[in-house]
């Protein structure tokens, strides 16, 4: 049998160490002076990058088609009517963004082109409903093809941008809808609401202020729509016949002349619940309506709240309560005023 060489060598690599530097070898001190390298190759680089982005908020430029290097193919008002489109498309949305468009200032909006990536970037304030303080919303479009963008709240697009856009705070205008008068060519108001909707009741201070300051300059009506929130009261409390008596005394109660007095007696007795017709008379009575004349509308009021509902879809009105001026702006309760501002400016 053969006898196995204990002396077999085998390679080896000696890596010899550098004393002067701690004990590390050669090839350690290689892959070190590598990493500066490249460290410093990313700083020169970034140091001598630059992002151009050039306010473009009073830009009055036209379109150009053949546009050269640097120079935007839409103008600031274009990007901006963009966007306003953009705010206004969260209204359909089916949860607390549909609030958006109503409580942002279009008037403050920051227009912006980054050259660098051809891209429009606006920003617009927006006051926060819980806390009142303001923020920024912000949409990145781009230049080539300003319906493809991005926006900055809750990182949620809109589902579909819509025709409508933003014109003024809390102000949207209804895309195709022309402008109307009423009587004495007076703005016309519309109040859409569904009474146990939340926050219609007290909604209704937003108009008889609207009417004090504004007198016989607008016209307001009352819209009564039959919503999820009167289908509740309906289930619970015996019937629709008898969720409808708040909206129905309501709507024939604006038509007379204490109207204030009655709507100042509901939100003090309102609780969110059921109000059932037998107070409803007993308030009428305190607030000096006349209850016979009161009585003989509610009797007859149903066709008209009908038509009432075909009207809140030809606008599209969705929410409750919401609010239509001059047949072509819709705003909520609380920014009428800014709507009826816009609408006529020689009023305000």
């Amino acid at each position: 049998m053969a006898k196995l060489n204990n002396k077999i060598n085998e390679p080896s690599i000696l890596v010899k160490p550098v004393s002067r530097f701690g004990g590390l070898d050669n090839i350690h001190i290689a892959l070190m002076a590598l990493v500066v390298i490249l460290i410093l190759l990313v700083v020169a680089v970034s140091h001598n990058t630059t992002i151009t982005i050039v306010n473009a908020t009073n830009v009055t430029k036209t379109n150009v088609t053949n546009s050269t290097p640097g120079t935007p193919i839409h103008t600031a008002t274009q990007a901006k009517l963009q966007a306003e489109r953009i705010l206004a498309s969260y209204l359909n949305e089916n949860n607390s963004l549909s609030l958006l468009p109503y409580l942002s200032d279009v008037n403050d909006a920051n227009v912006s082109y980054i050259q660098s990536s051809r891209q429009w970037y606006i920003s617009i304030p927006y006051v926060g409903p819980a806390n009142g303080k303001t923020y920024l919303f912000g949409i990145l479009m781009s230049d080539a093809n300003l319906s493809k963008f991005s926006t900055f709240a809750q990182d949620i697009n809109p589902s579909a941008v819509s025709q409508n856009y933003v014109v003024s705070q809390g102000v949207i205008k209804l895309y195709g809808r022309t402008s109307c008068t009423a009587p004495n060519n007076s703005v016309p108001v519309y109040l859409f609401m569904d009474p146990y909707a939340p926050g219609s009741i007290q909604s209704l201070h937003n108009i008889t202020e609207l009417e004090q300051r504004f007198g016989d300059k607008v016209n307001v009506s009352i819209k009564i729509l039959n919503t999820q929130y009167s289908v509740a009261i309906a289930d619970a409390y015996g019937g629709l016949n008898n969720s409808l008596q708040l909206g129905k005394y309501l709507l024939c109660a604006s038509t007379q002349r204490n109207f204030t007095a009655f709507v100042n007696a509901v939100n003090s007795t309102y609780q969110g619940k059921y109000v059932p017709a037998y107070l409803l008379q007993e308030l009428a009575g305190q607030s000096g309506l006349n209850t016979t004349s009161l009585s003989s509308c509610v009797a007859s009021s149903q066709a008209a709240i009908n038509a009432q509902f075909t009207e809140a879809q030809y606008y599209n009105v969705t929410s409750s309560p919401a609010v239509l001026t001059s047949c072509e702006y819709l705003s909520i309760p609380q920014t009428v005023q800014n709507a009826v501002c816009y609408s006529d400016p020689s009023i305000c």
